[in-house]
């Protein structure tokens, strides 16, 4: 019977680089030793001098851990899925600004959810732990952050905090996709959670139905690793960056106008901040006051 194998980018040199594999046995260990035998290469990667699986390769069917289910022994039927992941440092070649945060351990529903990441050398179970371990705070539910919360959603972030006091217009639908027609008149806070839950019921939501402010700003951005700024209006974005400053967090920054757009992040502690590089907005009617989010 015929079972597909996915394989991760650290074995993809033993397998001419293909991803995915159809293979045949009716058992996990019977279907990994059908790799190794198509694959010869592959089995000093995967099997020990005594011919054992290897303790760092971790084998799921279907989602499963085989540890939690009769091992080596757990029948496969065609259709099925096994999945190799290899324990892997994970994360990019860089510093992240979460520091070595372990997370929690991944359930198996997690691993379910997240395989295809798992796959992925920069990601693997270590990057998937943090991002389950991350918090991070958007500032604005509009054009640049109702998809920006559906995708950290998607991904796996633990935490997301949406920030925001307006209400869902039907003139937002056409670009902000995280609200639906019957979320008309409804917070946009309250909608982008109902649909972030729908996404991915694993992410918990902080929201704030109010405006950002000086009294209230360092307390909500202290609770968070990364803003992402959305806003829509220079005093946000300059106290989004004023506040960062002040508790030393990263500031992600994104604008855009009708086809035109800017990403940046800004982090005091690495280089220059928002201020820096603009130390006072423009005068007013310059440019368009509603540059970001809206």
């Amino acid at each position: 019977m015929a079972v597909t194998v996915l394989i991760p980018t650290t074995l993809r040199s033993f397998t001419n680089h293909r991803s995915e594999l159809e293979l045949e046995g009716g058992t996990a260990g019977e279907v990994i030793r059908s790799l190794a035998d198509e694959y010869p290469e592959s089995k000093k990667a995967l099997f020990d001098e005594n011919g054992a699986l290897r303790p760092f390769i971790n084998v799921f069917v279907n989602g499963e851990n085989i540890k939690a289910l009769q091992g080596n022994d757990t029948a496969v039927k065609t259709g099925d899925e096994i999945m190799l992941i290899p324990a892997i440092a994970g994360g990019a070649p860089v510093e992240s600004v979460l520091g070595d945060i372990k997370g929690e351990k991944l359930t198996n529903e997690e691993i379910l959810r997240y395989s295809r990441h798992l796959l992925l050398q920069e990601v693997g179970i270590k990057g998937q732990k943090k991002l389950k371990a991350a918090k991070v705070l958007i500032v604005g539910m509009g054009g640049l952050g109702a998809p920006l919360a559906q995708y950290l959603a998607a991904a796996g972030v633990g935490t997301l905090g949406i920030i925001d006091f307006d209400e869902v217009d039907e003139t937002n639908l056409q670009r902000q996709v995280i609200h639906g027609t019957r979320d008309i008149g409804r917070p946009k806070v309250a909608s982008a959670k109902d649909s972030i839950k729908q996404v991915n019921p694993l992410v918990k939501v902080e929201t704030y139905n109010y405006m950002l402010t000086a009294e209230n700003a360092l307390d909500i951005i202290s609770e968070y690793d990364v803003v992402a700024d959305a806003s829509d209006n220079y005093q946000c974005r300059y106290l989004v960056n004023d506040a960062c400053v002040m508790l030393g967090k990263p500031d992600v920054f994104g604008a855009m106008y009708q086809f035109e757009g800017q990403a940046s992040v800004y982090y005091a502690k690495e280089g220059p901040c928002y201020r820096c590089m603009y130390p006072a907005p423009p005068p007013a009617g310059l440019v368009p006051s509603r540059c970001a989010g809206g």
